[in-house]
C-alpha cells in the first residue's frame, strides 16, 4: 500500500510540475511576454525571456512538488502502522526526508519538458549569440535545479510554500495587467512585461541606474506578501524557523532570475534597475515572515500572560508558605523557653543526700565524698545517719551537716558496751551457739595504756562464745 502510495505521488508531481511549466510557458507566449525572435529591442527581449524562463522552471518544480505532497497526504510519508517507522523514530524521520527529496526529483523531471520548449524556438541565430537554443535550454536546466532545492524546503513547511505560489501569482497578474495597458495603449508587447516590478514612466531615477517607484513597488510587494504568506502558518503554532525564513523564498527565484540573465549596464534601464533592487527585495519578504513569526500562534499571547501570572502567584505562595513556617517554628521555640522557665520556677528547692554527696564533708581533720558514703552503705553503718546504725528512727530524707557528721565521730569513738550474746535456738548439743556481734564504728581506737582489757578486735562482730 504504501509502495502504491509513493509511486502515485511521483507520478503526480511529474505531471502537475510539467503541466505548471507548459502552462505558464503558453502564457508567456501567448502575451509574447517570452520572445525569442530578434527585434529592434532584441538585447532587452532576450534578457527579459531568459530571466521569465528561469524563473518559470523554478517555479513549475515547486509547484508540483508541493501539490503531490498535499494529494498524497501524511500516510503515503510515514506508515503510522508500523512503530519503527513512527514520525518521532530516526527511521521515521529519514523517510521522511527521502520523501520530500523524492518527491521533488519527480517534480524536477516533470519540469524538464521546458527545455525543448524554450530550446527549439529560440534556434535562430543572434548576432550576439550563436547557439541562443543551447543557452535558452541551459537557463530553463539551471531555474529547475534552483527550484529542486527550493522544493525540498517548501515540503517541510509550508509558509515556503505559501510564499512561492503567492509570489508567482502575483507576478503573472502583474504581468498580465502590463501587457493589457500596452495593448490598450498600442504599444509592443514583447517589453511591456518584466518579472517582478512595473516600468513607470517620467519617473525618478536614482544614479540613473534605480527607477525609485519601481523600486519601492517590489520592495513593498515582497514585505507583504512575506507577512500574509506566513500568517496563517504562525497562527497554527507550525516550526518559527520555516515560518521566519518563508518570506524570503520568493522574491529570492526572481533576485536568482535577474542574476542569471545579468542585464547589460545602462542608464535608465529597467532591468537593470530591477536587478539592482531584488537583494532589497529579499530582504524586505524577511522581514515581513520575522514579525509574524515573532507574534507567534493563536492565543500565545494570552497563555504567556496566564503563565507569567500563574508563576508569580506560586512564587508568593512558596514565600508566604515559607513565612508562615518560619513564624510557627518562632512561635513554637518561644512557647518551649516559656514553659521551662515556668517549671524551672515552680519547681521545690530540695537537698538530696546525692547533692551534697558530690561535694567533700569536711570531718575534723578528715573528708568524706560519695565514694566513703558509697563503702559505708554497703558495711551497714552509715557514719552520717548514727541514729539508724543504734537503731533510732530519723525522718526519711533527712540531710545532715557537718556539725551532725561530728556528732556522729564522737559518737562512734567512744567505747562500745558489749552487746548481750543471744542464745542459740538450737537444742544443746547439737552445735555451737552464734554470737550476734555488734556494730563496729567506722574509725575504732586504740584502748588507753593503763586498760587492761585485751584489743578490741577488727571484725564486725565481738563477743564470747556460749559454748
Amino acid at each position: 500500500m504504501a509502495a502504491r502510495s509513493w509511486a502515485t505521488s511521483i507520478f503526480t508531481a511529474i505531471g502537475v510540475a510539467a503541466g505548471a511549466g507548459a502552462a505558464q510557458l503558453g502564457l508567456g507566449y501567448g502575451l509574447g511576454i517570452i520572445s525569442w525572435q530578434p527585434t529592434g529591442n532584441s538585447a532587452t527581449v532576450w534578457v527579459s525571456s531568459l530571466a521569465w524562463v528561469a524563473w518559470l522552471a523554478a517555479t513549475s518544480t515547486v509547484i508540483g512538488a508541493v501539490c503531490a505532497d498535499r494529494l498524497a497526504g501524511a500516510g503515503a510519508r510515514v506508515p503510522d502502522s508500523d512503530s519503527r517507522f513512527g514520525p518521532d523514530s530516526v527511521a521515521g524521520q529519514a523517510l521522511i526526508i527521502a520523501w520530500r527529496v523524492v518527491v521533488a526529483l519527480a517534480a524536477a523531471v516533470g519540469s524538464l519538458i521546458i527545455v525543448p520548449l524554450v530550446a527549439i524556438p529560440s534556434r535562430t541565430p543572434r548576432p550576439d549569440n550563436a547557439a541562443p537554443y543551447f543557452t535558452a535550454g541551459g537557463y530553463a536546466i539551471t531555474g529547475l535545479i534552483v527550484g529542486l532545492l527550493v522544493a525540498i524546503a517548501a515540503l517541510a513547511a509550508r509558509a515556503i510554500a505559501a510564499n512561492i505560489i503567492a509570489s508567482a501569482a502575483w507576478l503573472w497578474t502583474l504581468g498580465v495587467v502590463a501587457v493589457a495597458d500596452v495593448v490598450h495603449a498600442n504599444g509592443d508587447t514583447t517589453t511591456a512585461a518584466q518579472l517582478g516590478t512595473w516600468q513607470f514612466t517620467d519617473a525618478t531615477w536614482i544614479n540613473g541606474m534605480v527607477n525609485l517607484p519601481g523600486a519601492l513597488l517590489m520592495i513593498l510587494v515582497a514585505l507583504v506578501i512575506g507577512a500574509l504568506a506566513a500568517w496563517p502558518a504562525a497562527r497554527r503554532g507550525e516550526h518559527r524557523v520555516g515560518v521566519a525564513v518563508s518570506g524570503l523564498t520568493g522574491p529570492l527565484l526572481v533576485a536568482i532570475a535577474y542574476f542569471l540573465a545579468m542585464p547589460a549596464l545602462g542608464e535608465h534601464d529597467q532591468h537593470l534597475s530591477a536587478f539592482v533592487i531584488a537583494p532589497y527585495a529579499v530582504l524586505a519578504g524577511l522581514a515581513g515572515s520575522v514579525i509574524v513569526s515573532s507574534i507567534g500562534p493563536r492565543g500565545s499571547r494570552a497563555e504567556a500572560r496566564a503563565s507569567r501570572k500563574a508563576a508569580a502567584a506560586e512564587r508568593d505562595a512558596r514565600s508566604a508558605a515559607h513565612y508562615s513556617e518560619w513564624t510557627a517554628a518562632l512561635a513554637d521555640a518561644g512557647e518551649a523557653e516559656t514553659r521551662r522557665r515556668d517549671s524551672d520556677d515552680d519547681a521545690p528547692i530540695t537537698t538530696s543526700s546525692d547533692s551534697w554527696a558530690k561535694e567533700p564533708v569536711a570531718v575534723g581533720a578528715a573528708s568524706v565524698t560519695s565514694t566513703d558514703l558509697d563503702s559505708a552503705t554497703d558495711l551497714e553503718s552509715d557514719a552520717y545517719a548514727p541514729s539508724r546504725a543504734y537503731g533510732k528512727s530519723e525522718p526519711a530524707g533527712r540531710t545532715y551537716t557537718s556539725d551532725a557528721a561530728n556528732r556522729a565521730y564522737a559518737e562512734d569513738t567512744e567505747p562500745d558496751e558489749p552487746a548481750p550474746a543471744k542464745a542459740d535456738t538450737k537444742p544443746a548439743g547439737t552445735g555451737t551457739a552464734k554470737v550476734t556481734p555488734a556494730v563496729a564504728p567506722l574509725w575504732p581506737t586504740e584502748p588507753a595504756p593503763d586498760e587492761t582489757k585485751p584489743p578490741r578486735g577488727r571484725g564486725r562482730g565481738r563477743g564470747k562464745s556460749t559454748d
